[in-house]
């Protein structure tokens, strides 16, 4: 009795000193998240510089959906590709997309709040309100 008592003791212990973490303290999870690069450094400054007749974008945007599905704003429209994340490289690639005349953007995860796109080097934010200026 005194063994088994043990034994169930020994297996407790073991298991509270285990730390259950979904990804490896290394990996950031970038499913459902949204990333922008903004032209303006205020609201203001993008009013301020729009022409009379129609409105330019204050800001790129990249949405990272479920099922390695991505979403992108360069300019005006919407494009979907799908992603893979390759070390600390996120690899979105498109089909028939003209402003992405190669197919294929490449990120580099800087950390959980920033990515880096490898072929401007443009240092993309994660939003984290309802607004671009948050």
């Amino acid at each position: 009795m005194k063994i088994k008592l043990l034994f169930l003791y020994s297996l407790f212990l073991m298991a509270s000193f285990c730390e259950r973490n979904d990804l490896p303290k290394d990996k950031v999870s970038i499913e459902n998240e949204t990333f922008i690069y903004l032209y303006f450094k205020t609201e203001k400054e993008c009013l301020d510089a729009q022409p009379t007749d129609f409105f330019i974008n204050c800001h790129s945007e990249i949405n990272f959906l479920e099922n390695g599905l991505a979403e992108i704003i360069l300019t005006d429209i919407i494009w979907r590709g799908e992603y893979t994340v390759v070390k600390k490289n996120i690899i979105v690639t498109f089909k028939d997309n003209y402003e992405v005349p190669k197919g294929t953007i490449v990120f580099q995860i800087i950390n959980k709040s920033k990515i880096k796109r490898l072929d401007d080097n443009t240092v993309w934010n994660k939003m984290t309100g309802d607004s671009i200026w948050d």
